[in-house]
């Protein structure tokens, strides 16, 4: 079915689908604002004003991309965001490889460590990477069995795992140097006892245990028309979004793989037309809502929910919205405070 703004309210969008699952008229709609980086106890550094905002599952953070030494932190005790002095950003601006399992990977732009957090105000040098060559692009934890991985965008270079304390500088260890037994991963997941990965040039799919990880297989092979972005894990469901170029344009779905990565189910999530547009089912942008019992989803001037990842219902959100360049790339509830979705230079806030 075609979108027209006229159908987006809840009774309209349930019938659309079909009438499957309940009505969900709970749901809110709510009241959106922007945020930026002075919301968050940042000080401008010369022109950027990029803020991305991850929760780990204990604990939110909203991270300045500037060389500046702070991180700012969502305070339970007084509910405002905290700027804490990190010493590690003096030597290049921060990025978030993973969040998630009680645990924050980042790296350092243009450097081989890792640091790590658990609380988003204490960081630790928790390794690093030696001989490699170029920029981490992502990377999972599993908290259960203590073991990360990091994916490095260099051919002989892939991936470096490790099971010691990320309170420890340790050398992480180096798989696939030979530049062809392990792949290079775009996107990278933890998953039940697995690592989840999109291989590099987004054609396929690979997984290795967790207990195990220098040694990978390939779970959906290549598909010349298919591609794959943003696989997650979100509270026991492994969600991607794949699409496919077809004529010019591009066919959009939000996926649900089964716990071994091996099988996709599509969902009634689609979109038709180009990737920089707000519209795409962005598995970036699910969050697991506790209070409802439901998967939440935000794009384009919607909040979708679904109790099991495949069936989704819409309400609208008025003031949601941005130019399709400014596509939205993470979204994370704090209970007592609010939804915090990030767009480029700013984060959308709505308080819940």
């Amino acid at each position: 079915m075609s979108y027209h703004s006229n159908f987006n309210n809840t009774l309209a969008i349930w019938t659309a689908f079909g009438g499957r699952g309940e009505l969900i008229l709970p749901i809110p709609t709510l009241s959106w604002q922007r945020k930026y980086y002075n919301d968050f106890g940042y000080t401008k550094y010369g022109s950027e004003t990029r803020i991305d905002v991850h929760d780990n599952g204990n604990a939110q953070i909203a991270v300045y991309r500037a060389k500046t030494p702070y991180m700012s932190y969502y305070n339970k005790a007084t509910g405002k965001w905290t700027v804490v002095n990190v010493s590690w950003w003096n030597n290049g601006a921060p990025e978030i490889l993973w969040a998630g399992d009680g645990v924050f990977l980042a790296k350092i732009i243009g450097l081989a460590n890792i640091i790590a957090s658990f609380d988003g105000i204490t960081w630790y040098n928790a390794g690093y990477c030696q001989g490699a060559q170029n920029s981490m692009t992502t990377g999972a934890y599993d908290s259960n069995r203590g073991a990360g991985v990091v994916s490095w965008w260099y051919y002989k270079s892939p991936v470096y795992y490790n099971f010691a304390s990320l309170t420890q500088r340790v050398a992480w260890t180096l798989v696939g140097a030979d530049g062809t037994s392990v792949p290079i991963f775009s996107y990278m997941t933890a998953h039940k006892g697995r690592f989840i990965g999109i291989v590099g040039g987004d054609r396929s799919i690979a997984s290795a245990s967790t207990s195990s990880p220098g040694s990978w297989s390939t779970t959906i092979s290549e598909d010349l028309n298919t591609y794959y972005m943003y696989v997650r894990s979100v509270h026991d469901k492994l969600f991607v979004m794949k699409y496919r170029y077809v004529s010019g344009i591009f066919h959009v779905n939000l996926c649900v793989m089964n716990d071994s990565a091996t099988e996709l189910t599509e969902t009634n999530l689609s979109h038709v037309g180009n990737l920089a547009n707000n519209k795409i089912p962005n598995p970036q942008n699910i969050i697991w809502m506790e209070d409802w019992g439901k998967y939440a989803l935000f794009n384009e001037g919607m909040l979708y929910v679904s109790a099991d990842g495949l069936t989704w219902e819409g309400v609208e959100q008025p003031g949601f919205t941005t130019t399709n360049s400014d596509t939205f790339g993470g979204a994370i509830y704090v209970p007592g405070d609010g939804f915090y979705v990030k767009a480029s230079g700013y984060v959308y806030y709505a308080p819940y």
